[in-house]
């Protein structure tokens, strides 16, 4: 039998057949995982759909009306740190109660765990704000952390100016307002819980 001579030495064709077999291989399995894997992104499922659906029908809430805000515009300061614009807390989700004390003010000091409890048995009903003057802001930082007073945001004006502009005369005093600001009730002396919760 008479051999044909090749072209190319069988030394390179082998390995140039190997290659090709790998390549082939490696193809066949990729075509094979591409069938059973899941898409990279899948289209939304009618569950997504509806929720997307939901948030665009969803209306929003009705505009709290802040225009007869009894708020003063006035810097005070956040005994938790920074400051803030009296008038800011309007509009409010929940009507606001504003409690008036002082670092110094002995009643203050024993309501204190009553207001706490208050605040936060009632904080989806109404949002507690104590508004502390006189004095100095380390006596009013020693008053918040003494007495455990964490539920009410607890502001210390260092001028008077918001006490003054609301007409509060003493502590502790209380005044009741609508999420826009409207005064809905005032008191004077202890916490009056049943009379706030009836005029909430």
């Amino acid at each position: 039998m008479r051999l044909l001579k090749s072209p190319v030495p069988i030394q390179r064709v082998l390995p140039l057949a190997a290659v090709g077999l790998a390549i082939g291989l490696a193809l066949a399995g990729c075509g094979a995982d591409a069938e059973t894997a899941a898409p990279v992104s899948s289209p939304p499922s009618e569950a997504s759909d509806a929720g997307g659906d939901a948030e665009k029908d969803k209306e929003p809430g009705p505009e709290v009306d802040i225009s007869n805000s009894v708020l003063p515009s006035v810097q005070v300061k956040d005994v938790a740190g920074g400051e803030i614009d009296l008038a800011g807390l309007v509009p409010s989700e929940t009507p606001i109660l504003l409690w008036a004390w002082a670092p110094s003010c002995t009643i203050c000091a024993g309501e204190a765990p009553g207001v706490e409890a208050f605040a936060k048995q009632n904080a989806n009903a109404v949002t507690v704000v104590g508004l502390g003057t006189q004095d100095d802001l380390a006596l009013a930082e020693d008053f918040v952390s003494t007495y455990g007073v964490s539920t009410p945001q607890m502001l210390w004006d260092p001028g008077f100016e918001s006490w003054r502009a609301l007409e509060i005369t003493g502590q502790p005093a209380w005044v009741l307002l609508s999420p826009g600001g409207e005064e809905l009730g005032r008191w004077q002396g202890g916490l009056p819980e049943s009379e706030i919760l009836a005029n909430l």
